[in-house]
């Protein structure tokens, strides 16, 4: 699938996310993140993970890097899991644009200009910005789950 910036999304991106939403059991994944290829030319999964702990996610995604070692901007999906006490537990993904300040201008605009095309892709419906861990910490995403009502 191409973009308007000609950046394509990978099959392997449709795939990941078809898994942290369908499977069940232990090898259900819990976070995918996305990144735009060296070569500019698709968008392409680095890790998925199982992991529960949300702040090993947080880390992992606050943490990445170019090839020069420089912070790193990513895409990535959650899949959010909370209690509603008498309404059951329930389940929902959020997309995440991780956006470091030191982000060059140019790699901006080339994330930003497929960040719509991919969550579309995914069909992810709560979306979050971040330019801050602060953004991401967790009482932020369950703000935006739960439509700011905590």
């Amino acid at each position: 699938m191409s973009l308007p910036s000609g950046v394509e999304i990978s099959n392997d991106c449709l795939s990941a996310y078809k898994s942290l939403i369908f499977k069940r059991g232990p090898a259900k994944p819990t976070f995918i993140i996305y990144r735009i290829s060296s070569d500019e030319q698709s968008i392409i999964v680095e890790e998925t993970s199982t992991e529960k702990d949300y702040e090993v996610f947080r880390q992992k995604l606050t943490s990445a890097v170019d090839a020069e070692g420089q912070q790193a901007p990513r895409y990535a999906v959650y899949d959010v899991e909370y209690d509603l006490k008498e309404e059951g537990r329930r389940a929902t993904s959020v997309f995440i644009t991780w956006m470091p300040g030191s982000t060059s201008t140019r790699t901006r605009m080339l994330y930003a200009s497929t960040k719509e095309q991919l969550r579309r892709a995914l069909d992810v419906k709560v979306s979050i910005h971040a330019d801050d861990a602060h953004d991401i910490e967790w009482k932020a995403i369950m703000s935006q789950v739960l439509g700011r009502r905590i």
